[in-house]
C-alpha cells in the first residue's frame, strides 16, 4: 500500500524561521533578511546548527559564509564560522576525535552567472565546535564543476557534479582522504534508499545540472530506470523509510512542478503523484510521536507544506 498524505502549509520569505513542533508550529525568527542558505547541518545532541548564508541566485556567491546558531532556550545567538566563497554543500562528520568538515564549492570564481571556467573544489578540515571555526582547512587535489549534490553515507560521502558521482572516503590512519569516481555522467543530486528490500541501497540521481532526467541505479550503479526528459529543473530529492518500506521522494520546479513518491512494485519503480503545481526545492521526512510527516519547501507555490503521512503499512 502506498502512503496517503494530508497537508498543512505556511507562507515563507527570505527570513530563516524555526517552528516548534510541540507548540502548534509556533514560529521563531532565527535571522531576518539574509537569504542564500543552501545547507544546514545540526550539531549532534543539541538544537544548535551551522548553515550557509549569502549563496545568492545566479551562483554568484563570492560572499558566501558559514554561521553557527546557538539555541539559548528562547531563540538563537549567531557566530560567524568564516567566509567560504561559493560553498554550496558542506557537512560535519562525527568521528572519535571530533568533527571533520567537508565543503564543496560550485566554482572557485565567476565572472558572471554562466561562467564555469574556474571549477570548484572539495575542502576538508577539522571543525572545532567550541570555537566555532574550521581548522586545518585544505583543498583536495581535485576540481569539481557545478557541484550541487551531497549525501552522507555510512563511512563515506557521495558528491556530485559535472564530472559525475564520486565517493569520498574519510581519513585513514595516515590522515588521507580518498576520492573515487563511481559514475561519469553529469549529476545534479543523489539520494539512497533500499527500494526492493534486499538489504542494499538503490540510488536516485537527478541527471544533468538541475535535470531534466532522473536515473535509478542499483547498489553497483547499474541503471535500473531512466526517465525521458520530462522532469525539468529537478531539485527536491530524498530517500528513506516511510512506514515499513523505503521510498524516494522527488520534485521538479518547472512546467508541471510535481512532487512525487517513488516506490518499487513488480520488480520496477512505481511513481505516485503527491501534488502538482507546487515546484518543490527541498523535501524531508521526519517522525514525531509515532507519526511521520513530509516537509516540503514548495518554492514555486511560495509555501512550506507539511504533509501528514497516513496508511503506511
Amino acid at each position: 500500500m502506498q502512503p496517503n498524505l494530508r497537508r498543512d502549509c505556511f507562507i515563507n520569505g527570505i527570513n530563516l524561521y524555526a517552528y516548534d513542533l510541540n507548540n502548534n508550529y509556533k514560529r521563531i525568527t532565527v535571522w531576518p533578511d539574509i537569504g542564500g542558505t543552501m545547507t544546514m547541518v545540526p550539531i549532534p545532541g543539541t538544537l544548535n546548527f551551522v548553515a550557509t548564508q549569502r549563496f545568492y541566485p545566479g551562483f554568484n556567491s563570492s560572499q558566501c559564509r558559514i554561521v553557527k546558531e546557538i539555541f539559548n532556550g528562547t531563540n538563537w545567538d549567531q557566530t560567524v564560522v568564516g567566509d567560504f566563497p561559493y560553498i554550496h554543500r558542506f557537512d560535519l562528520i562525527s568521528h572519535d576525535g571530533g568533527l571533520w568538515f567537508v565543503g564543496c564549492s560550485i566554482a572557485n570564481s565567476k565572472k558572471n552567472t554562466d561562467d564555469w571556467s574556474d571549477p570548484g573544489r572539495i575542502w576538508v578540515g577539522d571543525y572545532d565546535d567550541r570555537e566555532a571555526k574550521v581548522n586545518n582547512l585544505k583543498q583536495l587535489d581535485f576540481e569539481l564543476t557545478k557541484n550541487h549534490g551531497y549525501k552522507r553515507m555510512d563511512g563515506y560521502s557521495l558528491i556530485t557534479g559535472a564530472q559525475g558521482i564520486y565517493r569520498l572516503d574519510y581519513p585513514d590512519s595516515n590522515g588521507d582522504w580518498k576520492l573515487t569516481r563511481l559514475v561519469d555522467r553529469e549529476t545534479s543530486d543523489i539520494a539512497s534508499a533500499d527500494l526492493n528490500d534486499n538489504g542494499k541501497p538503490e540510488y536516485l540521481a537527478i541527471e544533468g545540472f538541475h535535470g531534466p532526467y532522473i536515473r535509478i541505479y542499483d547498489c553497483n550503479f547499474n541503471t535500473i530506470f531512466k526517465s525521458g526528459s520530462d522532469s525539468p529543473f529537478g531539485h527536491a530529492i530524498w530517500g528513506g523509510r516511510i512506514g515499513s518500506k523505503q521510498y524516494f521522494i522527488f520534485g521538479f520546479r518547472s512546467e508541471r512542478q510535481n512532487l512525487e513518491l517513488i516506490g518499487f512494485e513488480d520488480g520496477k519503480p512505481k511513481f505516485n503523484l503527491i501534488e502538482s503545481n507546487v515546484g518543490p526545492s527541498n523535501v524531508l521526512v521526519y517522525g514525531k510521536e509515532g507519526v511521520q510527516y513530509l516537509l516540503s519547501a514548495n518554492r514555486e507555490a511560495n509555501q512550506v507544506a507539511i504533509y501528514k503521512i497516513l496508511n503506511t503499512d
